[in-house]
């Protein structure tokens, strides 16, 4: 595994450094940092996801690209989310998207807590950013940050005919399509507490029945 070097890198540098290896690396406040690696699970979300976007937008100005395009969310900072859709220029030679308009991160355990954070913070400073799609790998659930305004707003997606409707790009996500062939645990009813013996399930009759003569 190479070692990058510890001192600042420029956009430039980072981008001769990443095309000289097979690991993956993010730019950090000017200092490159490994990427987690991803399962089967979060890279079929991920090409599901790419491939509905492929095929709405093929011909059209806005285009999907996949992890290997870079987004800058600040001056030395360079994110590679798992699907990109660019609507600026195309610049075959370029490395990052030039109108990163959708971005979507795939969450992975390790990852969970800092790309639903600290990422979309990053992401929503980028003005050409209008979407955020954050997909769950456990539940068929996604979130979707958008701008409104001048701000920002929100809407959850967990329904299993859920549409998520994109118009920026002229594009829409079905929640079976994000999904296609990945199965589910089934989720855990929690059962209420009884309000008279305070138990969970129900030993009324029980007790009920034990002072019986």
């Amino acid at each position: 595994m190479r070692q990058p070097i510890t001192d600042y890198m420029s956009e430039e540098q980072f981008f001769d450094f990443v095309q000289d290896g097979d690991e993956k690396w993010e730019l950090v406040n000017g200092m490159p940092v490994m990427m987690a690696g991803a399962n089967q699970r979060h890279q079929a979300i991920a090409a599901n996801t790419f491939a509905s976007l492929y095929n709405q937008l093929r011909g059209k100005p806005c285009r999907p690209t996949t992890a290997d395009t870079g987004v800058s969310t600040s001056v030395g900072t360079i994110r590679y989310p798992d699907v990109v859709v660019d609507c600026g220029r195309r610049e075959d030679q370029s490395m990052f998207a030039t109108e990163p308009t959708l971005v979507v991160e795939v969450l992975s355990p390790s990852t969970r807590s800092f790309d639903s954070h600290r990422k979309v913070l990053e992401y929503k400073s980028n003005p050409d950013i209008k979407y955020i799609l954050i997909v769950d790998t456990d539940n068929a659930c996604c979130l979707l940050h958008f701008r409104e305004g001048e701000g920002w707003e929100e809407t959850m997606y967990d329904s299993p005919d859920a549409l998520i409707d994109l118009p920026e790009i002229g594009a829409t996500l079905a929640l079976s399509d994000i999904y296609d062939g990945l199965e589910f645990r089934p989720r855990l009813v929690r059962q209420p507490v009884c309000p008279t013996c305070g138990e969970t399930p129900c030993v009324c009759d029980k007790n009920e029945s034990s002072m019986k003569p």
